[in-house]
């Protein structure tokens, strides 16, 4: 037992030995095109004192080394090798001179679709003949022909001569250009869906050269509606005599039905549970109907929303949506009945757009009293999103610029506006380590907050906005003591989210915020909590247990709030 013992500690202080690379380098003048080597020759584990080993990693390390050189262009290398002096693999290398491209030629038995791929293939940068540059030159002048009339077009085998005497490359592509096709309709062949409706989609005009392009992307359009499972768009067999082929489109459709559930539970918001049950394709147009109800400790609610995906144009998504509420916190209790629209328009760059009106009416208890507060609003945002992953992001940046005008009537009479920013960022530092930031900010000029329905206002604190803290605390407090909301509002958290090679992670994080009675912020007044979370990843999203507490906490506050919910804090 003292001798196992004795050899675990050996091991354990004994210290690591770097892998050796593959070969050691010598000759090379450009430190770039050295490390470069170094890199695809990669590493040996095998002692020096084995002769065989290090005389295969030898073979292996030149063979590679100039595999690499002539990719790149260097056909005149030379590379001499042997085993140095400490019985580790070394090469000499010469790059010498990185060829040239000499003459390209374009071959194809139809002469348009020759000067269609010849046209497509542009020279290589410094004009250096490297294999990339073949690949990549060869796929262009295909996707030249594919996207000019001719779907099936493919590529031959390629011809590259190598000219030692003028240190370059002729290169010859050939292409099968296969027949030239227009566009001539689609054919559906399923029933569940309009043939309208699915014919839109295709944003193609009849008559005009078949596009791969336009092909794919009407795939993926196909793809994304949430009444479809898959969807295979083929063209039909050559017409030589009309020049039309139609796509074939078969659509295998996703469940009619879906139900979804949630259930959250903090220490400073309760226990909480929402199902929503939605039915898919109503009319034939991927129409979705959802029915969605809450219950939790703050909030009961019971909502309708109708999604008309594609409406009017292939970019935009309209949605309507109505319900009742009950909020009741200790900021406010709020009756509320609601209706109103959204048209959602994607633009390029991803952007997003979205437009709305709302109209509610509700009946809010505060610290003014009782009153009834109507209003009418008028909703923007845009929206820019690269994030890698919405539900999970690993990278990415996410920000969205927001401007709610709205009009509050009845027992009190206000025209004001809304504006807020928010964004959020996230950067992997390692593959299992991401840093994650957000920021809010917002402001109402125009009304008073007691002006306002109560929900219109901004608040600070709670598991959405500064961990540590009870919900709605890090508020603006009336005579009675209890929350008002504000007309501004500012928010920081900044997370470290490590996962570890199973389903398991952790994070480290740090919340800051505080809602203002004033219309600019007041950083003196930003309350922080710090704490730590653990994650189970399912499929989709992860589980995530917090535990946060105030770093400056002050009596009568708790030391320690728990929150857990579905899905990253942001």
């Amino acid at each position: 037992m003292i001798r196992a013992v004795l050899v675990l500690l050996i091991m354990i202080a004994a210290p690591v030995r770097a892998d050796e690379p593959l070969a050691r380098l010598r000759g090379i003048s450009n430190a770039d095109l050295e490390a470069r080597i170094h890199e695809i020759l990669g590493t040996s584990k095998a002692s020096a004192d084995d002769e065989i080993a290090m005389r295969r990693d030898l073979r292996t390390a030149r063979d590679r080394a100039q595999r690499f050189l002539r990719s790149e262009g260097y056909y005149a290398a030379t590379i001499n090798g042997e085993i140095s002096s400490d019985g580790r693999p070394r090469l000499t290398i010469n790059a010498g001179t990185a060829f040239h491209l000499g003459t390209l030629t374009v071959e194809s038995g139809d002469r348009e679709a020759r000067l269609i791929a010849r046209t497509a293939i542009s020279a290589p940068v410094d004009n250096i003949l490297t294999a990339d540059w073949v690949l990549a030159a060869e796929a262009m002048g295909q996707a030249a022909l594919e996207n000019a009339g001719w779907p099936d077009a493919r590529a031959l085998p390629r011809d590259v001569s190598i000219d030692h005497a003028r240190d370059a490359g002729d290169v010859t592509f050939r292409y099968e250009s296969g027949t030239f096709a227009r566009f001539g309709g689609v054919e559906l062949q399923s029933t569940a869906w309009r043939r309208d409706f699915i014919e839109r989609l295709a944003n193609i005009e009849t008559g005009l050269p078949v596009q791969r392009t336009g092909i794919d992307d009407y795939s993926r359009r196909l793809e994304r509606l949430d009444s479809v499972r898959r969807a295979r768009v083929t063209l039909s067999e050559p017409d030589e005599i009309s020049e039309r082929r139609a796509l074939i489109v078969a659509l295998d459709p996703a469940p009619r039905h879906a139900v979804e559930a949630t259930i959250s539970l903090s220490t400073s918001e309760g226990a909480g549970t929402s199902l929503a049950w939605s039915r898919r394709n109503l009319f034939g147009g991927d129409e979705t109907v959802t029915l969605s109800a809450e219950l939790a400790s703050l909030v009961q609610s019971f909502g309708a929303r109708l999604s008309l995906p594609y409406w009017r144009r292939i970019d935009q998504r309209l949605v309507l949506n109505g319900g009742i509420k009950t909020e009741d916190t200790d900021a406010f209790q709020q009756n509320e009945l609601s209706a109103g629209l959204d048209l959602f328009r994607e633009l390029e760059n991803d952007l997003d757009l979205q437009l709305g009106a709302f109209v509610d009416i509700s009946k809010v208890t505060d610290g003014s009293g009782e009153r009834d507060i109507n209003s009418l609003r008028l909703t923007s945002a845009l929206a820019f999103d690269q994030r890698d992953n919405p539900l999970n992001p690993q990278s990415g940046v996410f920000a969205t610029l927001i401007m709610n005008p709205g009009h509050s009537f009845g027992d009190t009479d206000a025209t004001y506006l809304k504006t807020e920013i928010r964004t959020s960022a996230y950067y992997p530092v390692s593959d299992r380590l991401v840093a994650a930031a957000r920021l809010r900010l917002g402001t109402i000029i125009g009304a008073s907050a007691t002006e306002m329905s109560a929900d219109q206002r901004f608040y600070a604190g709670g598991g959405g906005s500064a961990r540590g803290f009870v919900y709605q605390s890090l508020s603006p407090i009336d005579l009675t003591g209890a929350p008002a909301g504000g007309l501004s509002v500012t928010e920081f958290s900044a997370e470290l989210r490590w996962r570890g090679e199973g389903r398991w992670g952790a994070v480290a994080f740090v919340d800051t915020a505080f809602a203002n009675a004033s219309r600019t912020p007041e950083f003196d007044s930003l309350r922080t909590g710090v704490g730590l979370g653990i994650r189970y990843f399912l499929d989709f999203a992860p589980i995530r247990l917090d535990v946060a507490t105030p770093l400056d906490r002050r009596a009568g506050e708790d030391p320690l709030h728990v929150y857990i919910s579905i899905g990253q804090a942001f």
